[in-house]
């Protein structure tokens, strides 16, 4: 078991009653009372099985016996008829990280394992996934504010299983994970072909962390070339220096592609393969483009990148705002053309705004039922009014990290 001597004091663990999970428990419980730490537990009622509620409370007991703190965080509202794994896993983690927020909690340890990692490996590689995909999950993620800890990704669950049995202590069987819908369980049933093969578990662990290290390497070559040829704006756009693209390797120019997108848009996710390399000969051949919910547009010496405005809305990972809460009818959008041209009517000067025509049109504004109140990446404000706001842009912390 990975251990993390820079945790905090108080530290969660996601636990469910399954082996796995339990047994990270019990053995992170031994481990924070050796080092004079506090564990919390936490598990999701998520609602989808009637007997779920039943087994939560079992395990509160068994884990109040042991005299560790346990937590029942529970999925309300209506559960989706497809994707369930996936909008069950979105929940289950948004709870709990909202629970460690809440209680100054900032480390959340998961109970993902060796035989875990290698099916990620296979589910990935069977979509096309390229280094950053195969190198499946990585011992800590920092993920919606607090840190995500996997300590087990080198153990095999049939240790995890043969702790249990040492300790005596039983386990629930979730049934879900012996159903074959799911992708990752037909996977689980065939490892047994694979290993005949030599792909055990291990050996596909081993590769992961391999292609860890290769994305690791070209994310820091990333980094670097984004450092030195692209600048980055308050006002949310950047210009990209044509001459650092000339010769670029196309893996770094895809990479750089995407991170760039991801930051003006706020997308957490960067596009398909695909997208990303018809976006790349656009570039290559002199035509503008979108993508990411982004333009990027080709001029002499540079390429321009800025927020679409056909949305309007503003991403909430994009800025921080402050404003006075005494406007209750505030709206925030990106300002526009039709912004743009109140904008014109309203102002008394003859401002010189020094920004190109769709940066202006991309920035963020507040409206009330007036119209346009403030755009302060243009110092206006409209005349009469009382109302002052601050606009930092967060996102440019995550171009270069």
């Amino acid at each position: 078991m990975t251990s993390f001597p820079d945790i905090g004091e108080r530290f969660a663990v996601a636990v469910s009653g399954g082996a796995d999970s339990l047994a990270l428990c019990l053995l992170a419980a031994g481990w924070a009372k050796e080092t004079g730490r506090h564990l919390v537990a936490l598990s999701v009622d998520h609602g989808l099985r009637a007997a779920s509620r039943q087994e939560c409370d079992t395990l509160h007991d068994t884990l109040t016996i042991k005299g560790i703190e346990h937590h029942i965080l529970t999925w309300v509202g209506e559960k989706p008829t497809s994707g369930i794994q996936a909008a069950a896993r979105e929940a289950r983690y948004q709870l709990m990280s909202r629970w460690c927020l809440e209680n100054q909690i900032e480390d959340l340890m998961v109970a993902h394992h060796q035989d875990d990692q290698a099916e990620t490996f296979l589910l990935r590689l069977a979509r096309g996934s390229g280094v950053d995909g195969l190198g499946a999950m990585k011992p800590i993620v920092q993920q919606a504010g607090i840190r995500l800890l996997r300590p087990l990704l080198t153990i095999p669950k049939e240790r995890l299983t043969s702790t249990l049995e040492t300790m005596g202590q039983e386990w629930v069987e979730d049934p879900s994970n012996q159903n074959e819908d799911f992708d990752r369980v037909k996977i689980r049933k065939n490892m047994d072909l694979l290993q005949d093969l030599g792909l055990t578990s291990e050996r596909l662990s081993q590769t992961a962390q391999a292609m860890q290290r290769a994305g690791d390497a070209l994310q820091r070559m990333t980094r670097n070339w984004l450092k030195e040829h692209v600048r980055l704006f308050e006002e949310g756009y950047c210009v990209i220096a044509q001459t650092g693209l000339d010769g670029l390797e196309d893996e770094i120019r895809l990479r750089s592609l995407a991170r760039i997108g991801m930051v003006i848009s706020g997308e957490i996710y960067p596009p398909r393969l695909e997208r990303l390399q018809r976006l790349s000969m656009s570039l290559k051949n002199g035509s503008d483009a979108t993508l990411m919910g982004c333009r990027w547009i080709v001029r002499k010496d540079d390429i321009l990148v800025c927020r679409e405005t056909r949305h309007g809305e503003v991403p909430d990972n994009l800025y921080q705002i402050d404003y006075p809460h005494s406007f209750p009818s505030l709206k925030l959008r990106i300002l526009g053309q039709e912004g743009w041209q109140q904008l014109l009517k309203q102002r008394t000067g003859k401002d010189d705004f020094d920004l190109p025509k769709p940066v202006i049109y991309s920035l963020v504004s507040f409206w009330d039922e007036e119209g346009v109140l403030a755009v302060p990446h243009l110092g206006y404000q409209r005349v009469g009014s009382e109302f002052e706001a601050q606009l930092t842009f967060i996102a440019k912390k995550r171009l270069l990290s």
